[in-house]
């Protein structure tokens, strides 16, 4: 279990992982962008662990048999946890969360902090849009992922479906649309879509064509228009 400071509550498992831990720092500051401020602190940190005479290994070996671990042994073993903690600490909020890999994250076990997020890729494929049913003034768009049609959903990270349509009202000469003349008509989480049309927009012709956004609004690749006449 770890206490809230994110270390082993028991000496035991905190033995186990300063032991892994804090070689890892020496192999890996440099590639960790360790400032010398931090290095500093390493190189005091594994002197804490490993000094012959009054280093952590030692100390800890001692504090575990109860022949020889006297009040003064304890104290000094509690002691150099707390100075090796402080230590770890210091270098830990020195290294820029932007280089740590997910080993490095298990190894040294630095969760994501509460204010880190995870990206959330930009989906890949297209969506494919229908019409699945007709009334009067009305069409509703069906909307699937082009790479799993048959599974009726959006992809994996799609948050929401954006739509847009570019309208050409009856005598006028439709042509084939410029991004620039696409309107947005709605964002919706749902893969279902019902356009409705005002009375005066009988018999026009509307190109649609939607895409997917991820959590953070980012957007995928426009899919293939289609064209509804307005029945």
């Amino acid at each position: 279990m770890s206490n809230q400071t994110g270390f082993a509550d028991k000496d035991a498992d905190f033995n186990d992982y300063i032991s892994m831990a804090i070689p890892y720092l020496t192999t890996n500051n440099i590639r960790l962008l360790v400032t010398a401020a931090s290095q500093a602190e390493l190189t005091t940190v594994s002197n804490l662990l490993t000094n012959a005479a009054t280093g952590w290994n030692m100390v800890y070996q001692q504090s575990q048999y109860s022949d020889v671990a006297t009040s003064t042994i304890t104290a000094t073993k509690n002691n150099l946890r707390s100075s090796i903690e402080t230590s770890l600490r210091v270098i830990f909020s020195d290294i820029p969360e932007s280089v740590l890999t997910q080993a490095d994250r298990d190894t040294l076990n630095l969760p994501l902090s509460s204010g880190t997020h995870t990206p959330s890729p930009v989906p890949a494929s297209q969506p494919l849009v229908s019409i699945s049913n007709r009334t009067f003034l009305s069409v509703t768009l069906v909307i699937v992922d082009s790479d799993h049609p048959q599974n009726g959903g959006k992809p994996a990270w799609a948050s929401s479906i954006q739509i847009e349509g570019v309208f050409f009202p009856v005598g006028s000469t439709p042509k084939t649309p410029m991004d620039a003349d696409f309107m947005n008509i709605a964002t919706t989480a749902k893969t279902s879509y019902t356009r409705y049309y005002a009375s005066d927009q009988l018999v026009g012709t509307e190109y649609i064509r939607a895409r997917y956004l991820n959590s953070q609004g980012e957007p995928g690749n426009w899919g293939e228009t289609i064209t509804v006449i307005v029945a």
